[in-house]
């Protein structure tokens, strides 16, 4: 399915289907629209709770064609997902000041390039 293909509400439970319904005023939206909620603003919901939100991942990810991709997550305990989420942000944050340093190294390469007169190519 394309992400702009309508999410498969008719696939969950009731309250589920008025919970999404009432977040999108009465409309059913689409893959994509589903994709961009965060699991913490779906479980603010009436009517949502983890389990329920796992099944509504579990379809959302059949319905993209990733079952196989994301099924493994849909098994964690939600011990287990914080504990991925925060090794994950740690390496994330290692990455980003890693490419800082870079960032720095090429600003400092390219000024010692302009001060000797010639002009790096674009980027």
């Amino acid at each position: 399915m394309l992400l702009s293909d309508p999410f498969p509400l008719d696939r969950l439970p009731k309250p589920v289907q008025h919970a999404i319904q009432t977040e999108f005023q009465g409309r059913s939206p689409t893959l994509h629209e589903i994709v961009q909620i965060l699991d913490t603003q779906w479980l603010t919901l009436p009517g949502m709770g983890p389990t329920r939100l796992a099944r509504l991942r579990a379809l959302l990810a059949e319905s993209m064609g990733k079952q196989d991709q994301l099924s493994g997550l849909t098994r964690m305990t939600v011990a287990e997902l914080l504990i991925r989420y925060d090794r994950l942000t740690v390496q994330q944050e290692r990455l980003q000041a890693k490419l800082g340093k870079v960032r720095g190294e090429i600003w400092t390469t390219k000024l010692e390039l302009w001060m000797r007169g010639i002009v790096p190519h674009a980027e």
